[in-house]
């Protein structure tokens, strides 16, 4: 009998901003980095909002982002993913996680938790109840290596991501459950974004690894730099871009 060989999945991408202010060229850098090898692969590209920290976010950056990105050429090949319409779906994976066992409450501040974030307290083996506490998932620690598509091959680095937050004591979903619950639900198969993220590619790895899924394949590009060498940023002082020069930007982005 002739063996038959699995179709290969077809290439979707994404540009996941979070609307806490207008495009500057650092996120247009990365949106185009990944718009294009998205063409390059004849797949797809997403647009998807991060609208799910609303203490951070600007009224109207969501809007003036994707009229921003439209203006460059950058439009989604789908419908626009809004991540606060979402909510349903993180709180069911936090229910199977706690169903399994491989979650727990913590009641640890800040100044309590290791520099890698961690729970390193006995909050897992106490049964908290969920108000006013942090939802921590129990990570796996090995196989979290993986080869980058620009970097070459990554490893996890020794101290270990073994405990993360997926739900905020409060009651927002935090960043790594999001993106990898909402990567898993489109079919994302590449992500290229900027390599700030590169070392957090491990504790995500992790989540896909705990969710019986396969993680996407990862290209981090170097971020846009200031003059003082930081991370172009709103922080930093990053300007809005001016749609009207978009030819411009996309120059300059280049």
């Amino acid at each position: 009998m002739t063996k038959t060989t699995p179709p290969v999945a077809r290439y979707r991408g994404r540009f996941a901003p979070s609307p806490t202010g207008p495009l500057h060229l650092g996120s247009l850098t990365t949106a185009l980095a990944s718009y294009l090898d998205a063409m390059h692969h004849q797949g797809d590209w997403l647009l998807r909002l991060e609208d799910i920290d609303p203490p951070r976010e600007v009224e109207g950056a969501a809007l003036g982002i994707l009229d921003c990105l439209a203006a460059h050429g950058l439009e989604s090949s789908h419908t626009t993913i809004w991540q606060h319409n979402n909510w349903d779906r993180y709180r069911a994976v936090c229910h199977k996680l706690l169903n399994t066992g491989h979650a727990f409450y913590c009641q640890c501040p800040r100044r309590q938790q290791d520099s890698l974030g961690r729970c390193i307290s006995d909050c897992k083996q106490r049964d908290l109840a969920a108000q006013g506490n942090n939802l921590r998932v129990t990570l796996p620690t090995t196989n979290l290596d993986f080869v980058d598509r620009i970097n070459g091959a990554i490893t996890a680095p020794k101290r270990t991501f073994d405990n993360a937050i997926i739900w905020r004591r409060d009651d927002l979903p935090a960043y790594l459950l999001a993106v990898v619950v909402d990567d898993i639900h489109a079919n994302i198969t590449d992500i290229v974004r900027g390599d700030d993220l590169l070392h957090e590619t491990h504790r995500q790895i992790a989540l896909y690894q705990l969710l019986d899924q396969t993680a996407p394949s990862y290209a981090h590009i170097p971020v846009v730099l200031t003059d003082e060498g930081k991370k172009l940023s709103k922080q930093t002082g990053a300007e809005g871009l001016d749609s009207t020069r978009a030819l411009s930007n996309l120059q300059r982005a280049m």
